[in-house]
């Protein structure tokens, strides 16, 4: 993108966080580009939210139903319900927010957390070949959480 202060022939990679002319100081600027950051992290970590209840859902009704291995299917769905109704609340409470801290972000890896634990204790424990998805949840935080440079 070349921009109407970049001189011709210039090619720039990134855009700018803020507008050239804005009149907050730059603490400021990078301030509220980090809320804003915090609040598409959220609406990410929901979107995944989503894409891991139809996964878990789709996993327990071949397990159950296709390899005949039997889960205990009552309480699993309870678990995937309860992460429905919190990835609901999330997204209300994303819709009327404009900021996202990182105490927000924080209760819904935990949330996160917490459901695959009680998936997995349910449905083998240690010896469930999806245990490696803790690894993920690992992933996630780590990008969520790295502090931007300052400079």
């Amino acid at each position: 993108m070349i921009g109407a202060d970049t001189p011709p022939g210039a090619r720039m990679y990134f855009r700018r966080a803020e507008a050239p002319d804005d009149p907050a100081p730059p603490a400021l600027r990078l301030a509220g580009s980090y809320d804003r950051a915090g609040l598409r992290n959220l609406q990410q970590l929901i979107q995944l939210r989503w894409i891991a209840v139809v996964g878990q859902v789709a996993t327990i009704l071949v397990v159950q139903y296709g390899l005949g291995i039997a889960l205990p299917l009552q309480p699993m769905f309870a678990v995937l319900a309860a992460l429905v109704l919190f990835n609901l609340a999330s997204h209300l409470w994303c819709r009327r927010h404009t900021q996202v801290s990182h105490a927000a972000l924080l209760v819904g890896l935990l949330v996160d957390v917490a459901s695959l634990t009680v998936q997995l204790y349910l449905s083998g424990g240690i010896a469930n070949p999806f245990v490696f998805l803790f690894l993920l949840q690992v992933v996630i935080g780590t990008v969520l959480f790295v502090r931007p440079a300052v400079g």
